[in-house]
């Protein structure tokens, strides 16, 4: 069974390295590790696919919605009919405002916590039983739209960039062993509070 990682962001380069873009960031940190350099559009996505090593015939597939935020599920819906992926195959990537800045968090399903990409997708596919690794961005001290269309500052790059990296880590475990040995890795580094 093909397996579907997902990173949310918004297109276009006045968001990039936005706290909003991490996911996107995610996946790049991904490619870039595979060897992957090339996307192509697919299914309003930037898409890049790769044999799964474990298993003949099946596909890794990494994608960056070009929908926007707001709309990431009319993409995330088309990819899963496309490849045919059943949810618990899987896993999306994004930035939440409600844990600490560099923190992560792995679910296997749950609400979308007010995070816009996460409401679309749950509703576009009718479900929210599908993984996903949260990856804290901090509260805001203002208007979280401006917290979450903003860049990070000096004092925070080296943190969110130690928090991409494991959250790229995160997506390897939960590629070769599933959601259970993520959470039960990953889920033991982050903040206690949530």
């Amino acid at each position: 069974m093909s397996k579907l990682i997902v990173g949310l962001g918004n297109p276009g380069s006045q968001y990039e390295n936005t706290r909003h873009n991490v996911g996107f960031c995610v996946i790049d940190q991904l490619l870039a590790q595979r060897n992957l350099a090339q996307f192509k559009n697919v299914c309003q996505s930037l898409v890049a696919e790769q044999p799964d090593p474990k298993k003949a015939d099946h596909k890794l597939i990494f994608a960056k919605p070009m929908t926007y935020m707001n709309h990431s599920g009319v993409a995330v819906s088309m990819l899963v009919e496309k490849y045919g992926i059943d949810l618990e195959k899987l896993c999306v990537l994004y930035d939440d405002l409600n844990l600490d800045l560099g923190v992560l968090r792995c679910r296997r399903s749950g609400t979308h916590g007010g995070q816009k990409g996460m409401q679309s997708i749950i509703k576009h596919l009718d479900s929210d039983a599908f993984s996903r690794i949260r990856i804290g961005i901090g509260k805001p001290s203002g208007e979280f739209t401006d917290h979450v269309l903003a860049k990070f500052s000096d004092q925070e790059i080296d943190e969110i960039k130690s928090a991409i990296s494991q959250a790229a880590e995160a997506v390897e475990i939960f590629i070769t062993d599933g959601i259970d040995v993520t959470m039960n890795q990953f889920n033991g580094k982050t903040n206690p509070a949530d």
